[in-house]
């Protein structure tokens, strides 16, 4: 097994400088986070959305998987981003005929309240997991957790600034997500109704590297070796992957939306408040065009208003209805394969590609 040796895989205890992006709401199943845990990397899973019960099945059944290998949590710390003009009846018109559609009760059955993120780091550190990840705010509400665990701390931002407070409230390890990258913007602080700040993978890394004293990991765009190789030569310890672990047969992606993703453009992405109320970066559908209308509501009451929908669409395999996180390069995803396959192939083509920068060095003047 070819390795790669940085500040994060000895603060991580990892081979490999991989990490599965933490992507909730079906895609991190245990067989996919146990898969890369085991090929060297870090599984991570998305835990927002769950109860603590089925957080520690999830987290033991992955631990049973990775054959002794480190497994990984992440929660989503954001607060409230209310939307001027936000109008609940108006979103439940709207979605009223797409649920007669569907066969689904309207409006829908009132669910339990979620679970906090400490109490999902809680239930996920009781099972086993040794590493916590945080996205979209401040960590300093599980510092403490992990901190008397033993687990590093890993928070994602996506401006320098971000990435300075993160450090202040105790992250061991800033994962620093360029704009190119999928799902929600990890910004600590969003607007209520106004663009969120978009820095590129490459100029984002360089100045986090240089604002930091911990390890950095780079996200965004990066799809294979040459881009692992790049981001270790832009100063990262590492890499993040979401939507290039899509596509394992592992996660728990059905077929639509993975079609979608083999066959994006890398023009077709767009950032929206439509399906979440917080920027988000993804592949436009029916559902993206039906909620981005007038009254659609701020975080996190637009991202509950249709998530009856987007669970029966994934249970049928809809893709006009699901939310479609995909980010800019995700055409170069190629076909489904094993995890292990993904992983072993990006580091082959990022030694390949550190290699080659070598030889091309060689004959310079």
């Amino acid at each position: 097994m070819i390795s790669i040796a940085t500040p994060l895989t000895r603060l991580l205890g990892i081979r490999r400088p991989i990490l599965l992006a933490g992507m909730a709401g079906g895609p991190t199943t245990p067989e996919l986070v146990g898969a890369v845990s085991r090929a060297g990397g870090l599984g991570v899973f998305g835990v927002a959305g769950m109860t603590p019960d089925a957080v520690r099945d999830a987290v033991s059944r992955a631990l049973e998987l990775a054959d002794g290998a480190p497994v990984g949590v992440n929660v989503l710390i954001s607060p409230a981003v209310p939307r001027p003009g936000a109008d609940p009846d108006a979103m439940q018109a709207v979605l009223g005929p797409m649920r007669a559609d569907m066969g689904l009760p309207h409006p829908p059955p009132p669910g339990p309240p979620p679970a906090t993120p400490l109490e999902l780091v809680e239930a996920g550190l009781e099972a086993g997991a040794s590493v916590v990840a945080t996205g979209l705010g401040d960590p300093a509400p599980v510092a403490a957790a992990a901190r008397d665990a033993g687990a590093p701390l890993i928070a994602m931002v996506s401006t320098v600034d971000d990435a300075r407070t993160v450090v202040d409230s105790g992250a061991d390890v800033v994962v620093a997500q360029g704009a190119e990258a999928g799902g929600h913007r990890s910004n600590l602080h969003v607007p209520s109704d106004a663009p969120v700040p978009l820095v590129g993978t490459m100029a984002l890394v360089r100045q986090v590297v240089a604002a930091v004293d911990v390890p950095v990991v780079a996200t965004g765009g990066i799809m294979d070796g040459a881009g692992l190789a790049a981001a270790l030569a832009l100063g990262a310890s590492g890499v993040q992957l979401g939507t290039a672990l899509l596509v394992a047969h592992e996660a728990g992606v059905p077929a639509g939306w993975r079609e979608r993703i083999r066959s994006a453009r890398d023009d077709e992405t767009i950032v929206t408040r439509a399906l979440s109320g917080r920027p988000a970066r993804g592949l436009p559908n029916a559902l993206t065009g039906a909620l981005d209308v007038p009254g659609a509501m701020g975080w996190p009451q637009q991202n509950a208003v249709a998530a009856d929908i987007r669970r029966a669409a994934a249970r049928d395999g809809d893709a006009d209805h699901m939310s479609l996180w995909a980010g800019q390069a995700a055409a170069l995803a190629g076909d489904d394969r094993p995890a292990a396959e993904i992983i072993d192939r990006i580091m082959d083509d990022a030694v390949a590609s550190i290699r080659g920068l070598g030889d091309a060095l060689g004959g310079a003047r």
